[in-house]
């Protein structure tokens, strides 16, 4: 499975900074616009065929970005390299597994924020 990265609200100033830091580890980063953004991670991501487009939820979506084909040890690396370049917090992170590849980007946003969300409350 070929490794993706799929980037999700990025201005335009953040998008050379995001590109720059994910540059070194030679994986394709696609950016996903808003028209694209109905389309299920996995389909954007090259693991799924499944082109149907979902319908979008109705919260304001930020800035996320999906891995897709990553083993653990990609994924640390991906992560430090992340947090190296100054990755906000507020930037969401998600992998694409079998149970989310289906879903659009702001879905998926929608369930890490729901998740973020409880965890800090429950801190």
């Amino acid at each position: 499975m070929k490794k993706t990265v799929l980037l999700y609200n990025f201005s335009e100033e953040e998008l050379p900074r995001a590109k720059r830091a994910l540059m070194p580890l030679k994986i394709p980063i696609k950016v996903i616009d808003n028209d694209q953004s109905d389309l299920s991670v996995g389909y954007l991501a090259g693991m799924s065929e499944n082109s149907e487009r979902k319908q979008r939820p109705d919260e304001e979506m930020g800035r996320l970005i999906v891995m897709g084909g990553f083993l653990n040890s990609d994924l640390d690396r991906l992560l430090a390299t992340m947090r190296k370049a100054g990755f906000s917090r507020d930037v969401l992170k998600a992998v694409i597994t079998p149970s989310n590849m289906n879903w659009s980007g702001p879905q998926l946003y929608s369930e890490i924020f729901k998740e973020h969300k409880a965890l800090r409350n429950n801190e």
